[in-house]
């Protein structure tokens, strides 16, 4: 059983910045607190399975990020830890427009999950930059994965890892955004 970075340093993180972009500064109010729940990570050939069923009922758009001590890490597959985000398709326009991002006129499945990637990027780099500024090591995150309800061949993880934090956030009434993540220990500075 592998303990992981404490929780609520990284929720507070996650959930600081998400109301910073989204509602401070895209003006689209929260319809409820988010929620956190503690989940087991379902592994498969040493990969958490992504399975955005448990989560929605509806299409879902998937960035996924794999987070390494260092580039060398990264390269040999030593993942510290992992990010996915999944957004309901019917309302990531209009997250997208909240946190600054210009949708296409067509909002095709291709164009949008680029946006999801771009979104989820900014939300894994202000993880990476807030631990560092919180006097933990700079972590290299991955670039991302995007798909459309699934990610078949899973994403890297921290090995030791069994559990992951799913953070859920309600927009336009109804469950808009989900994030999960779970990092294994990393050193200070």
């Amino acid at each position: 059983m592998g303990k992981g970075l404490e929780p609520q340093i990284v929720n507070s993180i996650i959930s600081g910045y998400i109301e910073e972009l989204i509602t401070t500064k895209g003006g689209l109010v929260a319809s409820k607190p988010f929620e956190v729940a503690t989940k087991s990570i379902d592994e498969y050939e040493n990969r958490m399975r992504i399975k955005a069923t448990d989560k929605f009922d509806v299409a879902v758009y998937i960035a996924a990020f794999s987070l390494y001590l260092n580039q060398a890490d990264m390269q040999a597959h030593r993942a510290r830890g992992a990010i996915v985000f999944y957004m309901d398709t019917e309302v990531a326009d209009k997250l997208f427009k909240a946190a600054g991002l210009e949708v296409p006129y067509d909002e095709d499945d291709e164009s949008m999950l680029t946006l999801c990637g771009s979104l989820g990027q900014l939300i894994a780099d202000a993880v990476k930059d807030r631990l560092s500024a919180a006097g933990y090591a700079a972590l290299t995150v991955s670039s991302p994965g995007v798909y459309k309800n699934t990610i078949p061949e899973g994403v890297e993880f921290s090995k030791g890892q069994d559990e992951k934090q799913e953070l859920s956030f309600y927009f336009l009434k109804h469950k808009a955004l989900v994030v999960d993540w779970t990092i294994a220990p990393i050193p200070k500075k």
